[in-house]
């Protein structure tokens, strides 16, 4: 089996992928999630279609919503290799949950009450927030900020 290249038709990525598994055929789009949840293409008009035949589903490939069509270079299907296809899942699934900053790390605040302010992360606090350790008053104050509006030192 190969892994062959579709070019998608403008941010129809998703559909794509719908309407290709709903054929029953192994699709992969590998996506960039962000902390809101809202995913995007990591090549954005692109995906991959694992194949053994390529001649005994393009026409329905070619037809299927959200496909503009198969990836060509001059009088060769554009493939790609295994191995790529295995380094772009375990990419997307290690990283996909790590927090953006580590423990104890400096930190300064972007925006807000406390912009220009420099802090301590300390840990994640749900998908969003962060709990970071602020001095004031001459005080250390553990606080719950969006993770959005901190930036490593």
């Amino acid at each position: 089996m190969s892994w062959y290249v579709i070019k998608t038709k403008a941010r129809q990525e998703g559909r794509a992928v719908t309407h290709l598994e709903n054929q029953d055929l192994d699709v992969y789009c590998p996506w960039l999630i962000d902390k809101k949840g809202k995913r995007e293409a990591l090549f954005t008009g692109y995906m991959f279609i694992n194949l053994s035949c390529l001649a005994t589903h393009f026409v329905a490939i070619k037809s299927t919503r959200g496909v503009q069509k198969m990836l060509k270079f001059g009088d060769w299907w554009a493939q790609v290799d295994d191995k790529f296809i295995e380094y772009l899942r375990f990419k997307e699934n290690g990283f996909r949950n790590m927090p953006l900053f580590k423990a104890d790390q400096e930190v300064v605040i972007k925006d807000g009450p406390f912009k220009g302010i420099e802090a301590v992360y300390l840990c994640a606090k749900g998908e969003e927030r962060a709990m970071v350790l602020l001095t004031i008053l001459g005080r250390k104050q553990m606080v719950a900020i969006d993770e959005g509006l901190l930036r490593a030192v």
